[in-house]
């Protein structure tokens, strides 16, 4: 009876654990965000899993210093061996700008959220967006650009959506001392798939106890 009981327990932990496990590893593979995402993508598209060699994010008309209030025409581009869907999500974007003004040349295509811009339900239907930046008045500071774009195959979720970075830092035509580029490197180190199973170790802990 106790080993009877015993087996039973260890098999609904085993269960939990494996869909924690499964949750852990793939519910960001099953969201999808066409109409804009906010703060969540700030580190990347970690709902659409990591990055990919088969998609190029591109910020195209940066100088290579800007002079106090200068007014630059830019285009964000996303490039991919992901096709092209007709009448379906294309493509998104998570775009950070340090410092300056940014205005789309569509105003319903991209929107401003948490301090950042992204696509709308509009501007899903491309991977292509053009926008004006007008610099600050210092222009002994720099202005950090990153972009994480998305080439979605809009089948609705983010199976077989393809996503990358591109980060630069542009200076001021005054500006002195070290440029910091910005890290916009998605691999994960040992260091981070050590914290992931400690932690699903700890909540097996946990869960033991728990059920126990």
């Amino acid at each position: 009876m106790t080993s009877h009981w015993v087996k039973m327990r260890f098999s609904q932990l085993h269960c939990v654990f494996l869909l924690l496990l499964f949750s852990s590893l793939g519910l960001t593979s099953s969201q999808s965000f066409p109409i804009g995402v906010g703060e969540l993508a700030n580190n990347g598209c970690a709902c659409h899993g990591g990055a990919s060699n088969s998609t190029e994010t591109s910020l195209t008309g940066l100088p290579a210093s800007f002079e106090s209030n200068q007014t630059f025409e830019l285009s964000l581009v996303i490039e991919s061996s992901n096709e092209l869907q007709v009448n379906a999500s294309q493509g998104g974007f998570r775009l950070l700008v340090s410092d300056g003004i940014i205005e789309f040349d569509n105003p319903n295509e991209a929107q401003e959220i948490d301090n950042g811009w992204t696509h709308t339900s509009e501007g899903s239907t491309q991977r292509a967006w053009n926008f004006t930046w007008t610099a600050p008045q210092d222009n002994a500071s720099s202005v950090e650009f990153i972009v994480f774009g998305n080439a979605v195959n809009g089948n609705g979720n983010s199976m077989g959506d393809a996503w990358n970075s591109y980060g630069v830092t542009i200076p001021g035509s005054s500006f002195e001392g070290v440029l910091t580029q910005p890290d916009v490197d998605q691999t994960y180190s040992l260091s981070d798939f050590s914290l992931i199973i400690g932690g699903l170790i700890a909540i097996l802990g946990f869960l033991y106890i728990v059920i126990k």
